[in-house]
């Protein structure tokens, strides 16, 4: 950092502006340093610049300006630029706009990001309903399986009746062709029998008669 002197040699033989009048103050020819406590100012020797807005410019008595540091904007090769405490250093502007830059520059990414965030929660939004139309999908899913094992359940259990059925009815063929058996055994003795007895009862009809036992029958 340069110190008081070194900066006060550099605003020697240079125009000083004012920004906040907006007008040339005067010509530098000489520059003091006053200190007081752990502050300092310079005291600007000026020849004062008449009639430059004529297109002409004189010199006319000389002024002096005390000034601080901070009052400096800028110091170029010609000009000295003094914004009087309203106006800070061209570094601190510099650094201002820079820091504005980065300012819009973070709030674009911001922006950016706001948006990316507005697209990511719609899209779970939209994943929510997919989930949970995919939940209801799966509960009705579980409630056709679970129909699904009752039938089959119900169906096991008729197959079973079906074949205690099938099994009952060969059991009824096996009856039946027992009972058709059984028929024609009692219908054959029904017949044997009764054909015995008319022919006792011809016989003893006929050996009442005297006649012979016929040989029919």
């Amino acid at each position: 950092m340069a110190s008081g002197g070194d900066r006060a040699n550099q605003l020697v033989n240079k125009f000083a502006v004012s920004l906040t009048k907006g007008k040339i103050l005067g010509y530098v020819t000489d520059i003091n340093v006053e200190v007081e406590g752990p502050k300092f100012f310079f005291i600007l020797k000026m020849k004062v610049v008449e009639n430059l807005g004529k297109g002409q410019g004189i010199f006319s008595n000389e002024t002096k300006l005390r000034i601080e540091p901070r009052d400096i904007v800028n110091v170029g090769p010609d000009v000295i630029v003094l914004g009087d405490g309203q106006v800070p250093p061209l570094r601190e502007i510099e650094r201002l706009v820079q820091v504005s830059e980065e300012y819009e520059s973070l709030q674009s990414q911001l922006r950016e990001k706001e948006s990316l965030i507005k697209e990511l929660k719609e899209e779970n939004s939209q994943l929510r309903l997919q989930l949970d139309d995919a939940n209801r999908e799966l509960r009705r899913c579980e409630v056709m399986k679970e129909d699904f094992e009752h039938l089959k359940e119900q169906i096991v259990r008729q197959e079973g009746q079906l074949e205690m059925a099938r099994e009952y009815i060969k059991l009824l063929e096996g009856m039946r062709h027992d009972i058709d058996s059984m028929k024609e055994l009692l219908d054959k003795l029904v017949s044997e029998a009764l054909e015995s007895t008319v022919r006792g009862v011809i016989d003893e009809e006929l050996n009442a008669r005297g006649l012979k036992k016929t040989g029919f029958l």
